[in-house]
């Protein structure tokens, strides 16, 4: 049986089903046990248009299981744009798709051009507007495009999915309406801007993700991640905010729950 650590009901906010098989999960079964032993629910984010039907067939048979649609930004950058995101405005209609994204803006690898990635950007920020869904935002180093963009747009609810920006950076998204997750990174403890961050954010707007297969936290380390991990971070955030495990877990349940309007795709 894998390594699963929920020690309260939780919710990853944020993973990618289908890398994890990539890198040699069995998806179907690993998922199976953490929704049976914990996992309240969880989000397989969106990268490209092209393998929705495989991801939203895993969805099918999870009923907490749901999904972003969107385009990342290092994918942003083919031929047939029009197309591609015609393709995700026609899959977020469907009632497992919960959020707009992953989407947003990197500016580490920088392997697409960057007023491309901004353009694409502002095309699902817009989306989300209309669609009234939260959008799930990717930022790397890129702090004040990606808060100038959102400004700009009409979207003012969405996740700043792996947050890992300072606490500046952090109150101009709590101030357009944004919550801030935090991965498996956090529990690194390097960066203390980010730790500052996770301290101050609202626990209102604060929730937990595990990027799997990314981003293992430091337990597992060095391992693949997987969503029943979660708990590992959870309980870094908690320690480092000095409150309970228990409540943690009540409060990040409960945002996620509201923030992806859980209740109602249930």
């Amino acid at each position: 049986m894998a390594d699963i650590h929920l020690p309260f009901p939780l919710v990853d906010s944020h993973f990618h089903a289908s890398s994890m098989t990539h890198k040699g999960f069995d998806v179907v079964p690993l998922l199976q046990d953490c929704f049976s032993q914990g996992l309240v629910a969880a989000i397989d984010a969106g990268i490209d248009e092209q393998d929705f039907q495989t991801r939203l067939e895993l969805a099918q048979s999870f009923p907490r299981l749901f999904l972003g649609a969107g385009i990342h930004p290092c994918e942003s950058g083919q031929e047939n744009w029009e197309e591609r995101f015609e393709a995700i405005i026609q899959q977020c209609q469907h009632p497992k798709v919960v959020a707009i994204g992953e989407t947003g803006l990197e500016y580490y690898w920088d392997n697409v051009e960057r007023n491309v990635q901004q353009k694409a950007f502002s095309q699902h920020l817009e989306l989300a507007a209309q669609q009234n869904l939260p959008i799930i935002v990717h930022n790397r180093e890129a702090d004040d495009d990606v808060i100038k963009q959102i400004q700009q747009s009409s979207c003012r609810t969405g996740v700043m999915h792996c947050f890992s920006s300072d606490w500046s950076t952090a109150k101009k998204a709590l101030d357009l309406g944004f919550s801030l997750s935090f991965a498996g990174n956090i529990s690194y403890g390097k960066n203390e801007a980010v730790l500052e961050a996770a301290r101050n954010v609202p626990i209102e707007r604060l929730l937990i993700e595990t990027d799997a297969p990314y981003l293992s936290p430091r337990p597992r380390r060095g391992k693949p991640n997987h969503p029943g991990h979660v708990g590992y971070t959870l309980e870094f955030l908690c320690d480092l905010r000095g409150i309970s495990v228990e409540e943690g877990a009540k409060q990040t349940t409960e945002n996620a729950r509201r923030l992806f309007a859980l209740e109602k795709a249930t």
